[in-house]
């Protein structure tokens, strides 16, 4: 009996996630075998209200790239759902879902606009910086043995982005029509203290660098011997880019 209750929830699961129960006509998705005496009505009204709930956490952390994506976004928000059923109800996590799904995409064919692969990662950058401390996806090492006091580190919620464009224009207030310029562009997200909403920030490629550098705590006085160094490591603790342990 409990085979056979699990073996209905899975096809019930698979077919509510479909895209044929979702996106086809009045007459729907046959029922499987285990769903039969289950109104097919209800059916495609729950995955198609479950479906609407989802694509609006991933547009509500996309904007700019469902703008972007234009008259192409039905067919783009169609295939993803085809090819990537939902596995939670993390607005983040399903947004690193869609994220993926077009990057698969765009190795098969040019994304349109070019820039739009910047967008979106920036997009998802920000997301990740608003997250809930739980619900971010942490790469960097961590060491074994205590830092010593003094040691320095990139600070945890920031993310840093290579970008082919500079996309911050469309992230400026009213400039989402704006066109951006075709440049190396070294980018930090991060959400300083007291800041309401993520802040984007072009560094120098060396600034770039030593963060890049700075993902597990390291001691200081070992990474320049330039009088000014201090003061440099100043402004960026200052800025929230860099923490000291005490």
């Amino acid at each position: 009996m409990a085979k056979r209750l699990l073996e209905r929830q899975v096809s019930l699961i698979e077919h509510m996630t479909s895209g044929a129960a979702i996106f086809g006509g009045e007459g729907g998705l046959p029922a499987a075998p285990d769903l039969e005496g289950i109104d097919p009505t209800l059916l495609r009204v729950e995955a198609r209200f479950s479906y609407a709930k989802r694509m609006e956490k991933i547009a509500a952390a996309l904007p700019r790239t469902f703008e972007l994506l234009g008259s192409g976004q039905g067919a783009i928000v169609r295939a993803f759902v085809e090819a990537c059923p939902p596995t939670t109800i993390s607005r983040l996590e399903n947004a690193r879902q869609f994220h993926r799904f077009l990057v698969s995409r765009w190795m098969r064919e040019a994304p349109d606009p070019p820039y739009i692969c910047d967008v979106v990662a920036c997009e998802i950058a920000c997301a990740e910086v608003d997250a809930e401390p739980e619900d971010r996806e942490s790469k960097r090492m961590t060491s074994a043995d205590r830092p010593r006091q003094g040691s320095i580190r990139r600070c945890r919620n920031i993310v840093l982005l290579h970008c082919t464009y500079d996309v911050r224009p469309i992230f400026e207030a009213g400039s989402e029509k704006a066109v951006p310029v075709e440049r190396e562009t070294s980018l930090v997200i991060t959400m300083p203290p007291g800041v309401d909403g993520p802040q984007i920030f072009e560094v120098l490629p060396a600034i770039f660098d030593l963060l890049t550098a700075l993902d597990d705590w390291a001691d200081p006085s070992g990474l320049d011997a330039q009088p000014d160094f201090a003061k440099f490591l100043a402004d960026l603790t200052a800025h929230g880019l860099v923490e000291v342990c005490r």
